[in-house]
């Protein structure tokens, strides 16, 4: 049975010893406890200019829709402290039918049963026992603990970890995704389970737009009762599965991983006395930030680097320097990567406006190489050719189409009609099948994605073309398992 305690941060010591009876009620009681700390819902009584991604708490709690829980406990008095009724009440309500108590009375929802003057240790046993009978119908106990006070050992122990991840963090290299010295590492420093997990690329959190849980992550440390585990092959994960796949036995406790509007990776966590210091859940979740975003920095810097050497030997290959330094492909006559930049801006400067949609596609040739490598370099630019007469034809000429590195292209264009997007694909799944059936010597296969996006003032090009490209970075997942 797996049961899901929400709750506001663990700064709070009513909180901590709830934590800690409902952490010692579900082990006695064989539940699977997941701690989601997600702090408070933003209203305009706590939101705060010094502070403007506070909201950005309150996406852990969005990780309980596809993860299979049994059941849920809410303390929803204190996650919304500032918020009016019906925001507490559309809080709840977003969780459905699934089983569900809250800490504090709320009217229209079951509450956990307690009497007056309770300790909150008390309320943590009986808010599990109750959500057990709320799920099963069966009546249970759990076995009380007596809990000691939190000693000066425990905080020393909670601030060596802190200090070495730290170290760590500043520490942190990317090494063609090598993290077995940076696993042992975490492990000497005192860390007994966790579990961190990388994106592929950041993903944007706003009030404004939203967000998504990430279908896809990859858990790249794992330390298990106190050992490091090695992984051979990291491969990526289905978000929805990381509880099931979990390595930590009892209690968890799951965090994002943000800076700014950006989410880097997510870490879950043995539920141990480190949290009962108030500060050391934030100061990890920070550290771990540290670390993630260093070495995602060393990556792209790493990616880059390869880049500048694909473009030199295409360069060196095409033997034509003033096609690289001017706009234009000279294979194509389309613009290049600098031509299509310099005109999609022109475009969206002029053309994108209320009441208008941008259309934005990126398309790979991902036989390319294989065609290269086969049939020849001349073989090859015919292919790229013949591609780029196919997304002339698509898009038309109301759109900016670019050849914007050796085997990818391109597109943007503005629209005043809703959905244009859909009609796009359809004509390019047509294209697409043309091409594979017209030529008998080899595959001329294309992974393309196209996004639509409403005007709004802030967007940007490089917003819409990372959507963009991350849609693509998904195709091309899809067709490798595929």
């Amino acid at each position: 049975m797996r049961v899901g305690l929400l709750i506001s941060e663990f700064k709070d010591k009513n909180v901590c010893d709830m934590c800690l009876g409902a952490d010692i009620a579900a082990r006695d009681l064989g539940v699977e406890l997941i701690i989601f700390p997600g702090k408070y819902i933003i209203t305009d009584k706590n939101f705060s200019d010094d502070n403007p991604f506070e909201y950005q708490y309150q996406a852990v709690y969005d990780y309980i829709y596809e993860a299979g829980f049994d059941g849920l406990i809410v303390d929803i008095n204190r996650i919304g402290n500032s918020a009016p009724i019906l925001k507490k009440e559309a809080f709840l309500n977003q969780f459905g039918k699934k089983p569900l108590l809250t800490v504090s009375e709320i009217e229209g929802f079951d509450t956990v049963k307690y009497v007056k003057n309770t300790e909150s240790l008390e309320i943590g046993y009986l808010a599990i026992e109750q959500i057990i009978a709320k799920i099963s119908g069966n009546v249970v106990k759990a076995k009380r603990k007596k809990i000691s006070e939190l000693t000066a050992e425990d905080v020393i122990s909670a601030n060596n970890k802190i200090s070495a991840m730290s170290d760590l963090a500043s520490r942190c290299s990317y090494d063609k995704d090598n993290y077995d010295l940076i696993i042992k590492k975490i492990a000497v420093a005192g860390f007994s389970d966790l579990e961190v997990f990388l994106l592929e690329s950041p993903r944007i959190c706003s009030l404004k737009k939203g967000w998504k849980v990430p279908k896809h992550s990859k858990r790249i440390i794992t330390i298990h009762t106190g050992k490091s585990e090695k992984f051979d092959k990291r491969k990526d994960m289905e978000t929805s599965d990381i509880f099931d796949f979990s390595t930590i036995e009892g209690t968890k406790i799951i965090r994002n991983v943000f800076r700014g509007e950006e989410q880097y990776g997510l870490f879950i966590m043995g539920f141990d006395n480190s949290v009962r210091t108030g500060t050391f859940d934030d100061l990890l979740t920070s550290i771990i930030l540290s670390g993630i975003r260093i070495n995602f920095l060393k990556k792209c810097l790493v990616d880059t680097e390869e880049e500048l050497l694909q473009c030199q030997e295409e360069i060196a290959r095409d033997g034509s320097v003033l096609d690289h330094i001017g706009d234009q492909d000279y294979l194509t006559s389309l613009p290049n990567r600098r031509g299509f930049f310099a005109k999609a801006y022109d475009l969206l400067k002029t053309d994108f406006k209320e009441g208008t949609y941008a259309v934005v596609a990126y398309i790979d040739m991902d036989s390319l190489k294989n065609i290269n490598a086969i049939h020849g370099h001349d073989e090859g630019d015919n292919a790229v050719k013949r591609v780029a007469s196919i997304l002339e034809e698509v898009f038309g000429k109301e759109s900016i189409c670019g050849r914007i590195r050796g085997d990818e292209f391109a597109v943007i264009g503005v629209t005043d009609e809703e959905d244009r997007a859909e009609e796009l694909r359809i004509e390019m799944a047509r294209q697409n099948n043309k091409l594979l059936m017209e030529n008998t010597k080899y595959l001329n296969h294309l992974i393309y994605s196209i996004c639509e996006f409403d005007y709004e003032d802030s967007l940007s090009l490089r917003e819409m073309l990372k959507e963009t490209d991350d849609n693509l970075k998904n195709m091309r997942r899809m067709e490798t398992i595929g």
